[in-house]
């Protein structure tokens, strides 16, 4: 397992030098996303190798338990390092605008699934699918601000932030 900790390690190190160097247009999320993906595959088609064991003795491990080990530490962690003035400044700003507009985008992706694509899936299933493309990316959005140069409060900064009051909102 260890092994396969650095591997993983070693190569999103080497795609996010690749990507600064060679392509820096590219999201560096969503080059991981199909690194993800072929992972994937080659755990369907390739056997015996470490990377695909690991794999498989992770996707026995059921989501409660993810959310049971990672989640409350997350939460803590960002709670402990928060300005509380500033997260009650931003609460009510966060509570308008992420909430409902995740929501929002939830029920457009929802439709579009529904109506437009041809998988004849059921409403609630479209539901779901919305809900899952629908969840903002924390991380990338801070790396997004900070490269737009946007104002330092929606940046992320170590106490102020406006991204990390939403974020334990969301969590």
């Amino acid at each position: 397992i260890i092994k396969i900790i650095w591997f993983i390690e070693i190569m999103g190190v080497f795609v996010y030098y690749f990507l600064s160097r060679y392509v820096p247009a590219l999201p560096y999320t969503a080059c991981m996303f199909l690194v993800g993906l072929l992972i994937g595959y080659s755990v369907q088609r390739v056997a015996g190798n470490a990377v695909t064991e690991s794999t498989t003795l992770w996707l026995g491990i059921e989501g409660e338990v993810i959310l049971l080990v990672f989640l409350p530490g997350l939460v803590y962690l960002d709670s402990y390092n928060i300005d509380v003035h500033m997260f009650q400044q931003a609460f009510w700003q966060v509570s308008l605008f992420a909430f409902p507009m995740v929501l929002a985008g939830m029920t457009l992706t929802a439709l579009v699934a529904y109506y437009i694509f041809p998988y004849g899936w059921s409403f609630d299933l479209s539901m779901t699918f919305g809900s899952i493309l629908s969840a903002t990316d924390p991380v990338a959005v801070a790396v997004l601000l900070s490269e737009l140069g946007a104002p330092s409060r929606l940046q992320e900064s170590p106490r102020y932030s406006i991204s990390r009051v939403s974020r334990i909102q969301n969590d």
